[in-house]
């Protein structure tokens, strides 16, 4: 029997509190949920903020104090307090037209992560700014990275992650086959795959034997994996 991938609830449990709470962290780990992904932005003061888009309510967090954010966007810190038994996959964001910004969060984001008393084995940082990610591994974090990805050809992003001490990819789910499962085992690579809320696809994927599922109905997902095996 194989077995079935890890679940994560994007952003949370997005379809049953706001996303990227504290709520939605906390819903994810009640319906049993094996980690989270979560989006972080680097503060005007060097805090890393919890939030998908680049502003809250109209105020751009990368030109923001952390104070000056809406109070329901939680420092990355209270989101990890938050997620406690959870595998976490941590997203860096930055504006396309700053990518200097990802390569300053993700020097943020390694101290942060340093300071807490959890294994590295706990957290994976993934990005389409690879930069950043390859930043994260020159410093020799031992942080597992993931490259986040849309329309690259998967051959090259492999090839990109081996190279470059990256250990997973993170692909959207409709890149994902046989052929990329395969080739990913084969270098030792993680394959998690996004946002995949279809049962009958979430089927197919654990069939190919992907290792992460991000989905925004975890508890859907659970049930269709269980009933799978």
């Amino acid at each position: 029997m194989k077995l079935r991938p890890f679940v994560y609830a994007h952003r949370g449990a997005s379809r049953k509190a706001k996303e990227n709470t504290i709520q939605s962290f906390e819903v994810a780990a009640k319906i049993g949920a094996d980690g989270v992904e979560l989006d972080v932005w680097k503060s005007f003061d060097d805090e890393l903020m919890v939030h998908h888009d680049p502003s809250a309510k109209g105020v751009s967090i990368e030109g923001a104090r952390a104070k000056d954010l809406p109070d329901y966007v939680p420092t990355l810190s209270e989101a990890l307090d938050a997620c406690l038994g959870l595998k976490v996959n941590i997203e860096i964001k930055a504006a396309s037209d700053r990518p200097r910004q990802a390569l300053d969060a993700s020097d943020v984001l390694v101290d942060t992560l340093r300071s807490r008393p959890e294994p590295a084995s706990r957290w994976i940082i993934s990005s389409f700014e690879h930069g950043a990610l390859d930043r994260i591994q020159k410093k020799s974090s031992g942080f597992l990275t993931g490259l986040l990805f849309w329309n690259e050809p998967w051959e090259i992003m492999l090839r990109y992650a081996v190279e470059n001490g990256h250990g997973a990819l993170h692909p959207h789910e409709t890149l994902v086959d046989d052929a990329i499962r395969e080739a990913t085992k084969s270098e030792g690579v993680q394959l998690n795959t996004w946002t995949v809320n279809d049962l009958s696809r979430i089927s197919e994927l654990a069939e190919l034997g992907v290792d992460g599922l991000i989905t925004d109905v975890p508890e859907q997902v659970l049930k269709t994996l269980q009933v799978r095996n």
